[in-house]
């Protein structure tokens, strides 16, 4: 699959798709017989409900990120069954802008962030010109889904003088009800007054709101780079994509030889709620009491490279400071502990990568402080590899202790974590009948195909709600 940008505004690019996703469940329909027959009832029940009507996803980057991730094979699919489906990304150029939300991603996970009243005019600035020019894009009979805080305010200010059918799609929330969430989905519902419907990955993550919401989980592609199987080597475009941290390795290191070896992984974008410290910490202690016939196995922790993710400004810091840590381990440690950065530049290289680094991995960790849903265990899980994770909210939801994977409780993390490592190294097989079952499991439930049936129910509800829905008094951000 081709995805690709064009300039529609100076605020605005429109993603461009390109390929065929239908086909590929259709030559494997022994696995998919019963979803695709769902999947074709429910989209010829909806077809006359939509109509004519085109389809907005709207988010801020094309690639880098679960959503950036599921929208392409998303949106090609719909496409595929009838539908007119587009997407446009939000890319304001002030870092400010970026700041400002991702505090507000943070205060959804109950950490207070301070300097955010400052930042929000950059916010309100910003959002009031994307509206400006989504005038421009979006004809009258369009259906917007908007992700996320970045192109909320934008979005929000259109449809006050250009009222649309709307949903928005919150790909991250927090399980429990504390002042500091309260008071970021207080902030953000101003901004919903237009908007018909919310979706959000879980019923815990509903907050106070005069909208409906509905619970629809994130899903992945089978079909996706990132998710096939892979044979032969990786080629030169793949190793021109990986890059280490400054650390040398002995011997040196490339893309092959990690694949070759014996290794856990851990991947997700660079950021301190996803616990990588805590990953280095386990697997320091793990070297330390490991047999001899465990001292071949390395840690793999793969990011995208900071520098080419534009709507993480923290990115680069967190890197560098994963990057200290190692450096003060002990020699031994340090050599088998490979810090990766993948390019963004190529987007299929790039899911290309982490595909292969999990088809090859020896296990998976995930030690998440906070996680809205984790894609990436996701990814694992189908491959049928051992999981393990942190109780974080959205990785529990995903992984049933003993069942498919293993779910690790504070206090100790650090510790517990260690000692599963120590188990994979010496009893793989203990953990074989839990990887099997974690892949039946995300064959049935964790496609796009199972889920895309309840996206048709959410828009043929926003639908009839616009259609009776009088013309609301716009919301004033000044």
């Amino acid at each position: 699959m081709k995805v690709s940008t064009k300039s529609r505004t100076p605020l605005f690019d429109e993603v461009l798709i390109e390929g065929s996703v239908l086909e590929h469940y259709a030559a494997e329909r022994n696995k998919y017989d019963e979803l695709l027959n769902e999947l074709f009832r429910s989209s010829s029940a909806i077809r006359d409900k939509i109509g004519r009507r085109s389809i907005w996803h709207i988010n801020s980057t094309a690639f880098g990120g679960g959503v950036a991730e599921m929208l392409p094979h998303h949106i090609c699919l719909l496409r595929e069954l009838g539908f007119d489906v587009r997407w446009l990304i939000f890319k304001p150029k002030e870092e400010q802008f970026f700041e400002f939300t991702k505090g507000l991603h943070n205060s959804l996970h109950d950490a207070a962030v301070a300097g955010l009243n400052d930042l929000l005019p950059h916010y309100l600035e910003a959002s009031k010109q994307g509206a400006a020019q989504l005038e421009r894009i979006i004809r009258p009979d369009a259906f917007l889904i908007i992700h996320d805080p970045q192109p909320l305010g934008a979005a929000a200010k259109f449809l006050d003088s250009h009222p649309h059918p709307a949903i928005w799609r919150c790909h991250i929330g927090y399980p429990k009800r504390t002042p500091t969430v309260d008071e970021t989905w207080g902030f953000l519902g101003e901004y919903l007054r237009q908007f018909q419907r919310i979706v959000l990955s879980a019923k815990e993550y509903a907050f106070d709101t005069g909208l409906p919401i509905d619970i629809i989980q994130p899903s992945i592609s089978p079909f996706s780079s990132k998710n096939r199987n892979y044979e032969g080597p990786a080629g030169k475009t793949l190793e021109n994509s990986f890059s280490f941290n400054s650390q040398e390795f002995e011997p040196t290191s490339s893309l092959q030889n990690i694949l070759g070896s014996r290794y856990f992984l851990h991947v997700s974008r660079w950021d301190g709620l996803k616990g990588i410290d805590r990953i280095i910490a386990a697997f320091d202690r793990f070297v330390k009491m490991a047999l001899a016939d465990a001292d071949d196995i390395r840690m793999v922790i793969a990011g995208p490279d900071p520098l080419d993710v534009a709507d993480d400004p923290e990115g680069r810091e967190y890197f560098e400071k994963c990057v200290a840590l190692c450096s003060q381990l002990p020699k031994e440690v340090r050599r088998r502990v490979y810090l990766t950065c993948i390019s963004m530049k190529d987007h299929d290289a790039n899911a290309e990568i982490v595909g292969r680094l999990q088809q090859n991995a020896h296990g998976v960790f995930a030690l998440s402080r906070e996680e809205g849903f984790g894609l990436t265990a996701t990814e694992a899980l189908f491959r049928g590899k051992p999981v393990v994770v942190s109780s974080a909210f959205g990785l529990k939801r995903q992984v049933v202790n003993g069942l498919n994977g293993v779910v690790l409780d504070e206090p100790d993390i650090e510790d517990k974590a260690a000692e599963m490592m120590h188990r994979l190294a010496t009893g793989y097989s203990d953990f074989e009948e839990m990887a099997r079952t974690a892949r039946e499991n995300c064959l049935r439930s964790s496609t796009q195909i199972s889920q895309i049936p309840k996206w048709y129910e959410s828009i043929q509800s926003a639908l009839s709600s616009f259609e009776g829905v009088q013309y609301r008094e716009p919301f004033q951000t000044s």
